[in-house]
């Protein structure tokens, strides 16, 4: 229970660590919202795959080409692992285990078997801009595991 306690004090030192960074005067130069699409869409914490993929489309007059995809953050807290450019997509993805730790951690408290959340999705472009996008998806606990 005590690692438990840790990882959340820990998520929410690095939320407010990265939360400074895009407050400060830098970071607001311009902000876009993005078109996020997040696959799969029933993420289920007991048959995880290895990957999260994000699929990233800038609003018109905006190049994903101009995305720098070592910006990309999932959540405040994950990196992209890899990037590719489809079209006008840019698709990214993320260790599915660590982000099924931190949603098992964000959400077990519920006590639901399953349930739905948003998540955030954000970036900076080589010009200096921020985006921001969010997609919601479903979260399928392990059976037995809720009270």
């Amino acid at each position: 229970m005590r690692l438990g306690s840790s990882l959340v004090v820990l998520s929410l030192l690095v939320i407010m660590l990265v939360g400074l960074r895009f407050l400060s005067p830098f970071g607001m130069a311009s902000t876009l919202t993005a078109e996020v699409d997040i696959k799969p869409e029933t993420l289920n914490v007991e048959r995880q795959g290895r990957w999260i993929a994000v699929f990233i489309r800038l609003p018109e007059g905006f190049n994903v080409t101009d995305i720098v995809p070592s910006s990309i953050l999932l959540e405040n807290l994950f990196q992209a692992e890899w990037s590719d450019i489809q079209g006008d997509v840019l698709m990214v993805k993320f260790d599915a285990s660590s982000v099924t730790d931190y949603l098992q951690v964000q959400l077990f408290h519920m006590g639901v078997p399953r349930t739905t959340t948003k998540l955030l999705v954000t970036g900076q472009l080589t010009t200096g801009a921020v985006f921001v996008g969010s997609d919601e998806i479903d979260v399928i606990f392990p059976r037995g595991s809720q009270n």
